[in-house]
């Protein structure tokens, strides 16, 4: 794509691209269906499972490989082909089971389209209307998933509790899961080369995109490593001051059109 440098952008979801209200914007579609009609492969990199991602993918028609899971899976929503797809060992999920079920923490089980989960409880209930995720009620789910590699684990909780967890869940697992954290609330267990960094870069070289072409836009923790990769590392306003610390620049909060506030700068879109 001669003249344009950068030619692949990769855009987390919550708290990124999306307001408050879980909605793109009128003006960061426009934006980013301008950027794919120049040519730039335009990649959504989320912590959300595949099909909660589908949606935007479909509004601002995307057909190219779509990051989910925190990195975990690279999929072709189109097709369905999968470009990568890690998974969190069955020993190990059946551990974090048995941990949640011992202090009653809402668990997301991850697998097979759906997020698994003991019971139908305020936590759940609060993920599915943020994400609109499918999900099934497992009530003996340790029998129903033994066995099972799941392709990420969730606890959903008060972010003070979440944030609690955190180092302990990383000292107890760090060669075996990734852990981070999401959003306040989300804490976040994946396979361990599991990140959006490393998918991105998987991405990347799949396109034949070198970092240094590359834009990565996010707001949270779980956004660092792919933000860290790309040539050009953005944070919106709202970011997580962590992120805020890694990125090359800073620009406006997702809630006032930050994605497309930049896409038209770099770009030089006029609307």
């Amino acid at each position: 794509m001669p003249g344009l440098e950068y030619t692949l952008c990769a855009i987390d979801l919550d708290e990124t691209l999306l307001g408050p209200d879980h909605h793109i914007s009128e003006r960061n579609a426009k934006a980013v269906r301008a950027v794919r009609d120049l040519g730039v492969t335009v990649v959504i990199a989320s912590g959300r499972m595949h099909e909660a991602t589908l949606r935007y993918a479909k509004e601002l028609g995307l057909d190219g490989p779509v990051i989910s899971y925190n990195g975990a899976l690279i999929k072709i929503p189109g097709t369905g082909e999968e470009w990568m797809h890690e998974r969190v060992p069955s020993n190990v999920a059946l551990e974090i089971m048995h941990y949640c079920g011992r202090r009653k923490l809402q668990l997301n089980f991850y697998y097979n389209g759906f997020v698994h989960s003991t019971e139908d409880t305020a936590w759940l209930q609060l993920y599915h209307a943020r994400t609109g995720s499918p999900y099934v009620i497992e009530p003996d789910m340790e029998q129903a998933m033994l066995g099972i590699e799941p392709t990420k684990l969730l606890i959903v909780d008060t972010p003070e509790y979440t944030n609690s967890l955190l180092p302990v869940l990383r000292d107890r697992y760090k060669d075996v899961l990734y852990v981070t954290k999401s959003t306040d609330e989300y804490l976040e267990m994946m396979p361990p080369r599991a990140n959006k960094g490393a998918a991105l870069e998987y991405a990347a070289s799949r396109l034949g995109v070198v970092a240094q072409q590359t834009i990565a836009i996010g707001d949270s923790f779980n956004d660092i490593p792919m933000v860290k990769w790309a040539g050009l590392g953005l944070a919106v306003g709202n970011a997580k001051p962590e992120l805020l610390a890694v990125a090359d620049r800073t620009i406006a909060r997702s809630d006032a059109d930050g994605v497309a506030q930049v896409l038209e700068e770099l770009y030089q879109l006029h609307f």
